[in-house]
């Protein structure tokens, strides 16, 4: 039955998509937005006449009309219900109030019975944030019902007329209307148009002075927007204020009634009156713009000599100021949309508030309370991160400018030579043209002879802080902007105003401008770079934010809030984080501050399986160091393919794990003798050569095919107890694989196992077994992450391999939400390593089983070709235990089988007969002294050179210990491929196929010029080559730390060995 129900819920989902796929603008969507709408729809049913939104009312929903129609009405003057448009099947409204936050304009009537696809505001203004181009393809649909609204009202003006009996009274008014309407129509700057109406109006009336008042939406105060026929004094006074409800203006807009005085010296109202007057003056008509619920501002009309106006006269020029009105309210509507689709992709969510209890928390909220009660700029000092977008963000949506825009600019994306394009907008003219300018000064005439020279085609772009009006513009690092963009800024601050770049008119805007800086400022000034009357004007309101670690004491509760807020954003009941996840937070010294702690703990609860964060979902963010040469691998179809075949890795899993039964069974069944049994010659000689070089060329790659994970793998699809990785294995699991890896070489070294097919075998099945057991006990692959020394050793070699595996962090921070790579799908298994490629620095742990790229959806994985050695040079994590194991390995080579020490040398057997002790003490002896040597060399010579000082001397050898990875590399390479030379005649000679020469025991080969023996030498040189380099790209990161004589310590030893391995081979 539930099944059934599952059924229906996805036929009723694929329905409800594939309607809107049929309909502007959401054919224009992606299927994954669109499948995100769908999910949030709501079903609604409207019978016939039924008011589904009044006119006036706010709306917070966005209608889709499923089935039937809805009718758009109004109320003319005269009370009559008259339709404006009818809406069918397909058609959308409400995005208009959704987009300005504005109320309805009309109102809606089910015209038949209706069914609606319903989404709430909430729901879009969360896929606003996370989709931003879907407000602009909602914009378009806002535009298209403005113009239905203009042809309306283009048509219904003639029936608001008509009621005046006068016909030519009723002319002229209407073509008074028209001519005045226009010119909204055709001007994109509002600031220009007022003024072109002011005049227009004064010109028709007969005036000698006309002046508009509108009413700010942030303060409500009365603004003088635009005004004409009083003194340069008072013209130059324009943006004046005027308090609510003062003057005989403010009464006006504040009752939504009309005042006429035919002589304001000897009417008692004149005491109210202090807005612009001139005494010459006489008259005053002020007209209410807009209905009595409604009004937006006023406009005045003054003549010289005393005026008596009619019942007539007001109410004709009230139907105009009513139209003036409406196209104020358009245009205002259209700059709106404008703002919507220019601030989309930087609008900040309005979720504001900072986390955290305490003093320091407390003193940010006192001082963003007291920011939010003004209108003054502020500054907000801090390093990045540290939470100044927040505290921003906090002070504007506090303050009385919640309902305008907020907009983040980091001023460091500003071009260095701009003139102010980005910031306050320009204009581009592509031609000159001759206009009269009837609209403007004669609207008696259309023809009149007066001509002006004005620039045609002009393309208008608009600036941020023309954008920003009404709401706040927060400029990051505004010590970045030139002296261009300072001196701009600065004349705004001070006046309110700007011209755009090209541009002659003057804008005027009310956004508030928040900055932050994170440099020292006043030395910016002194070398004259931060212009110091802007800074003045900036700091006088202003915060300096810690950095966390300055306040490693918050993390805990900083954590605790966090987790509440975003198990809340992801419906998820994340309560705590481990003790040990707790100590990385704390140990971690969190460069990116307060926003990283964020971004971490975010991943970390998408990631976590209960309502504990265990310290594997832990995932810093990684500096990216410096930008190398790298060259992605899946650029190629056909490797894209492999990978994400289902060949990969499982088939070659199966072919490694049919090798290794081969193995084993060769080992025991066939010669006891290693040197006799041809599969433990091959596994000596050439396998382990071409272990080393597979590292060296892709990492980790065989640790994702390995037959031991294969097995591990298996026994969890018969039988997993699916615990979680033990403390004790996270916190010294490094160590655990350090002390196994050099426990594998002492026995190596001391069963000479490589003579012995039964000890060879049996360490494979060791290995093997812990793979097993690990499968069987905990989840994913706990053995290869934690114990196995196979994949210690060669997790150690990859970080000088020239393959490694990276993620796109841009693409991971800004566009993943699921985190299928570490998570896993249906399909494929997440990491099996508890790696997120986002955190990924190197190719340490990562075996390229490639599930992480099989399940991104957002082509975020590459694999790239890269300069050997890079990643150690990007570490940013290096330990002194691994940095010793690097160094061992350079002295443990010298007693490997068959080699200058080991325990069949003529050395080891002189020492031997020398000393007289046990050969198994005396090796062990000798591999301690070797494994040693190295790291003893090193401090030994610093001593000499420097002085000692042990906690330089420990953190000089973590620093730069890695760098002896290249040279034990090719090493290790050089001297198996000496003994690959050796044992390749032998096993010709096993198998039966040839015989060769000997002379004195010893095979005669052709290798008379010495080829093969170059070979050696070019990797011993390159090994060399390698760690000088890596030295190199380490010392870049920690100059502090070296000298000449630290320099001549670490590369005097790297040589010492190279010669050594020179002279083994």
């Amino acid at each position: 039955m539930k099944k059934i129900k599952m059924t229906e819920e996805k036929s009723f989902f694929k329905q409800k998509r594939d309607f809107l796929r049929n309909y502007e603008p959401f054919s224009l969507l992606s299927n994954t937005l669109l499948k995100k709408i769908v999910s949030r729809i709501q079903i609604q049913h409207y019978g016939v006449g039924k008011t589904i939104c009044e006119r006036g009312q706010k709306g917070n929903c966005l209608f889709i009309i499923h089935a039937g129609s809805v009718a758009e009405t109004l109320v003319d003057s005269s009370g009559e219900e008259i339709t404006v448009a009818v809406l069918s099947k397909g058609d959308c409204f409400g995005a208009i109030s959704i987009l300005t936050d504005e109320p309805y304009l009309a109102t809606k009537k089910a015209k038949e019975d209706v069914e609606l696809f319903v989404i709430y505001n909430d729901d879009i203004q969360e896929l606003f944030q996370k989709n931003p181009l879907l407000s602009m393809y909602l914009a378009r649909v806002v535009s298209m019902r403005i113009k239905v609204f203009f042809d309306f009202f283009e048509k219904e003006k003639i029936k608001i007329v008509g009621v005046i009996e006068d016909k030519f009274e009723k002319e002229r008014k209407l073509d008074v209307i028209n001519r005045v309407t226009r010119l909204f129509q055709t001007s994109e700057d509002i600031n220009k148009t007022l003024l072109s109406v002011v005049k227009a109006v004064n010109k028709e009336m007969q005036a000698d002075a006309c002046s508009i008042y509108l009413v700010d939406r942030v303060t409500q105060d009365l603004v003088l927007e635009a005004a004409v026929g009083f003194n340069d004094k008072v013209m130059k006074n324009v943006r004046m204020r005027l308090a609510e409800g003062e003057g005989v203006t403010g009464w006006v807009v504040k009752n939504g009634e009309p005042v006429a005085l035919e002589d304001v010296h000897t009417d008692p109202r004149v005491k109210l009156i202090t807005e612009i007057h001139e005494e010459r003056l006489s008259s005053l008509l002020s007209l209410p713009l807009g209905e009595k619920n409604d009004v937006i501002g006023a406009i005045n009309i003054q003549t010289v000599d005393k005026r008596k106006y009619t019942y007539d006269d007001i109410r004709g020029l009230t139907i105009m100021a009513n139209h003036i009105a409406l196209a104020i309210s358009h245009a205002r509507l259209k700059r709106r949309i404008q703002i919507a689709e220019g601030v989309s992709s930087r609008k900040v969510s309005d979720d504001p508030g900072f986390v955290g209890k305490g003093k320091y928390i407390d003193k940010i909220n006192a001082f963003v309370d007291s920011m939010a009660s003004i209108n003054e700029p502020v500054l907000i000092r801090g390093e990045d991160g540290t939470g100044k977008i927040p505290m921003s963000k906090t002070i504007h949506y506090r303050s009385k400018r919640y309902k305008g825009p907020f907009i983040v600019i980091d001023c460091r994306d500003i071009d260095s030579e701009s003139w102010g394009n980005e910031l306050f907008g320009y204009e581009q003219s592509s031609q000159v043209i001759s206009t009269d300018d009837s609209n403007g000064n004669d609207l008696h005439d259309n023809l009149s002879p007066r001509k002006s020279i004005e620039t045609g085609n002009i393309a208008t772009h608009l600036g941020y802080i023309e954008l920003a009006d009404s709401g706040t513009i927060f400029l990051d690092h505004i010590d970045k902007l030139n002296q261009a963009n300072q001196i701009k800024l600065l004349n705004y601050l001070q006046d309110g105003k700007f011209n755009r770049v090209n541009g002659n008119g003057t804008i005027f805007s009310n956004a508030r401008i928040i900055s932050s800086v994170s440099e020292d400022i006043p030395s910016s000034i002194e070398e004259g770079k931060f212009d110091k009357s802007l800074y003045k004007i900036l700091s006088k309101n202003h915060y300096q934010l810690k950095a966390i670690r300055d306040q490693k004491r918050s993390i805990p509760m900083l954590t605790k809030d966090f987790l509440e807020k975003i198990s809340r954003e992801l419906h998820k009941d994340v309560k705590n984080v481990s003790d040990n996840a707790m100590g990385r937070l704390m140990s971690y010294d969190w460069p990116g501050n307060v926003k990283e702690l964020e971004n971490v703990l975010r991943r970390a609860v998408i990631l976590a399986k209960g309502d504990v964060i265990t310290s594997e979902q832990i995932f810093f963010g990684i500096p990216m160091g410096e930008k190398k040469w790298s060259f992605d691998f899946l650029s190629f179809d056909v490797v894209q393919r492999f990978l994400k075949s289902k060949f990969y890795p499982s088939g070659l899993q199966l072919l490694s794990s049919i090798l290794l039964v081969i193995t084993l069974l060769m080992l025991f069944l066939g010669h006891k003798d290693g040197q006799l049994n041809f599969i433990n010659t091959l596994f000596w000689s050439a396998g382990i050569f071409g272990m080393y070089l597979i590292t060296f060329v892709s990492g980790r790659f065989l640790c994702g095919i390995c037959p031991f994970a294969a097995a591990g793998d298996s026994v969890k699809r018969f039988k997993n107890f699916n615990l979680q990785i033990p403390k004790i294995l996270v916190s010294y699991g490094k160590y655990i694989t350090i002390g196994l890896i050099i426990l594998v070489f002492w026995f190596e070294g001391v069963t000479a196992i490589q003579r012995s097919s039964t000890l060879t075998a049996y360490l494979i099945i060791l290995i093997l077994s812990g793979a097993v057991i690990s499968g069987l006990i905990f989840e994913r692959r706990v053995w290869c992450r934690y114990v196995c020394p196979l994949g210690g050793l060669f997790g150690v070699y990859s970080l000088a391999s020239i393959t490694s595996l990276k993620a796109n962090r841009s693409v991971c921070l800004n566009q993943c939400e699921t985190h299928d790579c570490y998570l896993g799908t249906q399909l494929t298994e997440g990491c099996p390593m508890y790696l997120h490629p986002y955190g990924l620095e190197n190719g340490r742990d990562c075996v390229l089983c490639m599930n992480c790229y099989k399940n991104c959806g957002h082509s975020s994985i590459k694999v790239n070709l890269q300069v050997p050695g890079s990643d150690i040079g990007n570490m940013s994590n290096r330990s002194l235990s691994e940095s010793l194991l690097c160094l061992s390995l350079l002295g443990i080579l010298l007693v490997e089988h068959e080699s200058l020490l080991s325990m069949d040398s003529q050395w080891f057997q002189s020492l031997y007969s020398f000393i007289g002790i046990n050969q198994t003490v005396l090796y062990t002896l000798i591999f301690t002294f070797v494994s040693f040597l190295p790291s003893g060399s090193i401090i030994f010579l610093d001593y000499v050179c420097n002085g000692f000082s042990f906690h330089n001397v420990k953190t000089r050898i973590t620093d730069f210990g890695y760098a002896a990875i290249p040279l034990a590399l090719m090493g290790h390479l050089a001297f198996y491929w000496n003994k690959l030379k050796a044992d390749f005649w032998t096993l010709i000679e096993i198998t039966g196929v040839y015989h060769p020469v000997r002379a004195e025991n010893e095979v005669l080969t052709a290798d008379k010029i010495g080829v093969m023996s170059a070979i050696e030498l070019l990797f011993i040189l390159a090994g060399v080559s390698g760690s000088i380099y890596i030295f190199y790209l380490l010392s870049k990161k920690t100059k502090h730390l070296l000298t000449k004589s630290t320099i001549a310590c670490y590369l005097s030893v790297f040589a010492a060995f190279a010669f050594a391995y020179i002279c083994i081979l």
